[in-house]
């Protein structure tokens, strides 16, 4: 049905009832043209006969549209002064606007065509018109690599009765006018809307296809593979949830609370040193048991890439997920992939956030009165007839503030350290910019970013500069080219005191906690020198601050990634991979010369000396590697096979060079999309072993069933997805020292110092699995994911000591130990929509790991505090049992002891268990006493949204585990070691005479028999914490519109806030010594903007 003209012939002209019956009626009818334009032909070089003599303008509209599917649209106001004009046309193979414009010739109309519609109007209409309407022409493709035209989207201009749809080769023609919307839709692709601009003459769009959860794609390391078609055991990171706009500064963290089966733990916040350690299915050897992490096919610190360019997150947990990386995936794979362009109008994307940060847990010092009182009695304690360190005039004087630099003999400063020095609004902020686009041909993803963080201690700061270009060329429709470019710069600094720890804190943290706060921090300036109060060596915090000099380290990485793919036929392709990896850092220790002088004498006390040191690195990391892989779908069977070979080589200068050669096979298998197979081989020649024991070969295989497919669920309204997945296989671990095969020399002695082993060869993981995948309701409202592992790492290389008499300084290593991880994973994600604007998701998941070790060459292995032996977990903790502290009624009147205790023990120290029952308490008391490492850790991410508001929540916790409280946070005032000042918490809970139930030992400055390790210092180390609360906002479309931009999004969000434990003193998670760097609350404010 084709509707020829519009009029009105009831209503007197001119009036406004006039005007608005015609404009409805007109919008009515276009209105049902276009809809009907969805289903006309292409007719833009059809060319008809037209035979018409003494007709008018109506009837020949009516022949065109006899002979095309063409819409003519018009109404009487503008066919008033010519629908009586007599037409005599005759004419052959003529195109519609050639007989229009023949038509027309000598009256006052025209016509526009737009699309499949022809719109009759006045000439000065049209020049109105085409004052404001921009003729726009397009071409619309999917986001497939390469990218393909697509036929049939519809496009309108929202508003109004516009519209078009793509040729059979995605091109496109619409006018429209500025800061009209286009709005671009296909069955099963995403919608896409564009603000039209001034500029827009070509505009280029790509379509995203929507995919059941079934049919998503998941990069699974080598190639890609519909969730479907996975037999093994991968969790996806939640992109959207867990990384885009979220102030996160390193990676690792947005996998806390956002995968099963690893265990992430955040042991400090030092800007720079704030990295996570991440254990996938449990501590899986004696050795370095972190996951290989791959960005974009490239080994390296996923820490250090700028969050907003990671497209997903893939964690490979099982022998048979990880296989396809043979030795370097024994302890799991994270497979980080980052954003590439599409074809279509160039993006721009602005993504800030700004922040404060605060300690999550900074105990407070005692003031100097209490200090100086506790002083006093730890000395007593320690020896009554000793002179007391302070009087009670002193005492007094210095709780009344008596001036202590004008009466140094009557009063001490009242110091508070952390107070004076410790930043609680610390800036943080980051800005990244990313443009995208491209055609066809090229395509292309810039992102450059720049991240900013002071720490809460001084002269602390980490500045990080990123860049990422990732374009690819089609050089043909067989033929395309990956080359991405990273290049990134790391400057941290902190105060030129370092602590034993590294990375995880800083002395000058420690010093606030040891000196004193009697002691002065700066005197007034005299004589144009400066004078800092002196404590022992350690002089005092503010004096670091100030004069003490920095350590830096300026880190860079620059890496280029080559990657090919040619189709050689349909099914059949090639992939190469050519990477490149250039890392270097310089470390800076600088400070000026600096004399401390006595402030009342004048004497020289001590220099600081001028110091400029610098040390240098450089590692180089090449990778050649290529695949051959083929998918062949046929009725009910689908196969896809893969071939492949690597090598790559790491050169650390100053001769540790390690390469790797590589071959290996994969074969997936489904038969009706019900029976699944998955294999998998790979060799690989390690250069860390000897002639003979290079080459290592890991076999898998995974099975899965889709059990929805069978006909007796296939109907099932409430199960959409049951699959039952089992695997099982074999991995390697070559990650060991260097040359530990060859025995080395000392230079001097001639000593054999390094005994090599010429038989050490490969650790093994074998690694059962076996998972089940729900899904029930409509588009999988409800999913739930459960896995049981079981993992058995053999041959770990152990180096037990050898008798010093046969001439050995050192250890030789051996294949000998063996251990185990079992456990279990589970997760739910349930997704809820009410209405039209509310929507819901809720995302609990939990693990358990139990590890044990089941085999050691020789003896246990005992350090100070640690015990690795058989049937316990990795480096558990090694000491004393105790059994509370030692009461006056332990001892008799002579106070001897009435139990075993350690030698001089009083009442106030700690009980001690004698485990053997010989009455002694020692060595033989000592043993396994507890695990630091919790078994179980969960995590909840919720989300609401309402209209353009979001609110998300995630919380995050772990279960019992022993948290054990170390150095002055357990010991003050101990000054047989580095001394301490009493924490608050600790000066209401030691032990006296009339506080006998207390949590702590009597005071005591040389606590001998309390610093032993011992379970008496355990903590219930299980916390629950709230990792972040954001509140979002999405503007509408319309006043983004009235901004000048696509799209805005603001949020508040809040890392940290609140965590419930029983945890004393320090960080539940972090935990650590004086020195450690916690873990920091962040208050950020974000922004994020589309141009």
């Amino acid at each position: 049905m084709k509707k020829l003209h519009v009029h009105d012939s009831h209503a007197p002209d001119g009036t406004l009832k006039t005007k608005l019956i015609r404009m409805m009626k007109i919008m009515t009818a276009l209105m049902w043209l276009g809809l009907m334009s969805a289903y006309a032909g292409s007719n833009a070089q059809i060319r008809m006969n037209i035979d018409l003599t003494g007709g008018n303008l109506p009837e020949l509209f009516q022949k065109i549209q006899k002979q095309s599917n063409y819409l003519i649209v018009y109404n009487d106001e503008v066919m008033k002064l010519n629908k009586e004009k007599e037409i005599n046309l005759k004419l052959q193979d003529k195109t519609v606007d050639e007989i229009l414009r023949t038509a027309l010739r000598g009256t006052n109309l025209t016509h526009l065509v737009s699309g499949r519609q022809i719109l009759i109007l006045t000439k000065e209409r049209l020049a109105k018109m085409q004052d404001t309407l921009l003729t726009i022409r397009g071409r619309v493709f999917d986001t497939h690599e390469p990218p393909a035209a697509l036929p049939g989207v519809s496009i309108r201009v929202k508003g109004t009765m516009r519209g078009t749809t793509t040729d059979a080769d995605g091109y496109f023609t619409i006018q429209a006018k500025k800061d009209e919307v286009l709005a671009f839709s296909m069955v099963s692709y995403t919608g896409f809307e564009h603000t039209v601009v001034k500029a827009d003459r070509s505009l280029n769009v790509s379509l995203k296809e929507n995919v059941s959860a079934l049919n998503e794609v998941v990069v699974v390391g080598l190639n890609e593979q519909q969730k479907k078609h996975i037999a093994s055991s991968l969790s996806t990171l939640n992109v959207k949830s867990n990384i885009e706009g979220k102030p996160i500064t390193t990676l690792s963290q947005s996998l806390q609370g956002g995968v099963t089966g690893i265990n992430v733990t955040q042991g400090s916040g030092l800007p720079g040193g704030d990295a996570a350690t991440i254990k996938i299915r449990g501590i899986s050897t004696l050795g370095n048991s972190n996951p290989l992490v791959l960005v974009d096919g490239i080994p390296m610190d996923m820490n250090h890439i700028d969050p907003v360019t990671v497209e997903s997150v893939t964690v490979l947990k099982d022998a048979a997920a990880a296989a396809s990386y043979g030795s370097r995936g024994a302890n799991g794979v994270i497979v980080v992939t980052t954003k590439r362009g599409v074809a279509g109008k160039m993006s721009i994307i602005y993504d800030g956030y700004y922040g404060v940060q605060q300690a999550t847990a900074l105990p407070q010092t005692v003031d100097a009165p209490t200090y100086m009182r506790m002083y006093n009695e730890a000395s007593f304690n320690n020896n009554p007839t000793n002179t007391l360190p302070f009087t009670q005039e002193q005492i007094d004087n210095t709780r009344n503030g008596m001036d202590p630099i004008a009466n140094p003999a009557l009063a001490f400063a009242n110091t508070n350290w952390l107070d004076m020095l410790i930043d609680d609004a610390a800036p943080i902020s980051s800005n990244s910019l990313s443009l995208s686009g491209g055609s066809n041909v090229a395509r292309f993803a810039l992102t450059g970013n720049y991240t900013s963080q002071k720490g809460i201690i001084p002269l602390s700061n980490m500045r990080r500069y990123n860049i990422r270009a990732n374009t690819t060329i089609s050089l043909s429709e067989k033929f395309q080219v990956n080359l991405d470019f990273l290049a990134i710069r790391r400057n941290t600094q902190q105060p030129n005191r370092p602590s034993a720890s590294g990375n995880s804190g800083n002395r000058i943290l420690e010093d606030m906690y040891r000196v004193p706060p009697t002691i002065v921090p700066k005197y007034p300036e005299k004589g144009g020198r400066l004078f800092y109060g002196q404590y022992l060596d350690v002089v005092n915090p503010l004096a670091y601050a100030e004069a003490g000099g920095t350590r830096s380290l300026e880190a860079g990485q620059t890496s280029i990634n080559l990657q090919p793919k040619w189709e050689i036929m349909k099914g059949l392709n090639f992939r190469g991979q050519f990477s490149f990896r250039l890392n270097s850092d310089v470390n800076r220790d600088v400070r000026e010369n600096f004399n401390h002088f006595d402030y009342y004498t004048g004497n020289l006390l001590r220099t600081w000396a001028l110091q400029r040191a610098n040390t240098m690195g450089r590692t180089t990391y090449y990778y050649v590697g290529s695949t051959l892989d083929y998918t062949l779908s046929k009725n009910n069977h689908r196969i896809f096979a893969l071939a492949g070979y690597s090598q790559e080589e790491t050169n650390s200068g100053a001769f540790e060079v390690f390469s790797m050669v590589s071959a290996y096979a994969k074969l997936n298998y489904s038969y009706k999309d019900r029976y699944l197979l998955e294999g998998t081989v790979r060799t690989d020649g390690s250069s860390r072993f000897g002639p003979g024991k290079k080459f290592g070969v890991f076999p898998s295989v995974a099975l899965g069933w889709n059990l929805h497919n069978e006909n007796f669920l296939s109907e099932s309204k409430v199960i959409n997805n049951f699959k039952l997945r089992a695997s099982y296989g074999k991995l390697g671990n070559d990650n060991i020292g260097l040359y530990r095969y060859q025995t080395l020399i000392n230079n001097g002695s001639g000593v054999e110092t390094t005994y090599g082993n010429p038989d050490i060869t490969w650790e093994s993981v074998n690694m059962l699995d076996i998972g089940i995948d729900l899904g029930l309701f409509k588009n999988n409202k409800v999913e739930f994911t459960f896995d049981f592992y079981d993992k058995r790492t053999n041959d770990i290389i152990l180096t037990p000591e050898l008798p010093m008499v046969g001439g050995f300084e050192s250890e030789v290593p051996v294949n000998a130990g063996v251990v185990s991880n079992k456990g279990w994973e589970a997760s739910i994600n349930y997704n809820e929509k009410i209405g039209e604007k509310f929507s819901l998701s809720f995302r609990p998941g939990v693990t358990y790991n139990k590890n044990e070790v089941l085999q050691l060459q020789g003896r246990s292995i005992v350090t100070a505090t640690t015990i690795t032996q058989v049937g316990s977990a990795v480096n558990s903790v090694y000491g004393y049992r105790s059994n509370g502290l030692l009461q006056q009624n332990d001892f008799d009147a002579n106070g001897q002891p009435r139990i075993p205790v350690l030698p001089n023990s009083r009442p106030g120290d700690i009980r001690y268990v004698d485990l053997n029952g010989d009455n002694v308490i020692g060595a033989e008391d000592q043993g396994w006493i507890g695990n630091g490492v919790p078994e179980l850790t969960y995590f909840a991410n919720l989300r609401l949204a309402y209209g353009g508001f979001d609110l998300e929540a995630l919380f995050q916790g772990v279960g019992k585990s022993d948290a054990t409280l170390f150095g002055m946070f357990a010991q003050p005032l101990d000054f047989s070691a580095d001394g301490g000042v009493p924490t608050t918490y600790y000066a209401d809970n030691y032990w006296t005479p009339q506080r006998t139930d207390a949590r702590f030992p009597r005071l005591s400055v040389a606590p001998a028999n309390n610093k032993v390790s011992s379970d008496f210092w355990f903590q219930n180390g299980a916390y629950v914490r709230v990792k972040f609360l954001q509140l979002g906002y999405n503007f509408r479309a319309a006043l983004a519109r009235k901004l000048g931009v696509e799209g805005v999004r603001a949020y508040l969000n809040a890392q940290n806030p609140f965590t419930f434990t029983s945890v004393k003193i320090t960080d539940p998670e972090s935990r650590g010594y004086q020195w450690t760097y916690g873990l920091v609350k962040m208050y950020t404010v974000g922004l994020n903007v589309k141009f």
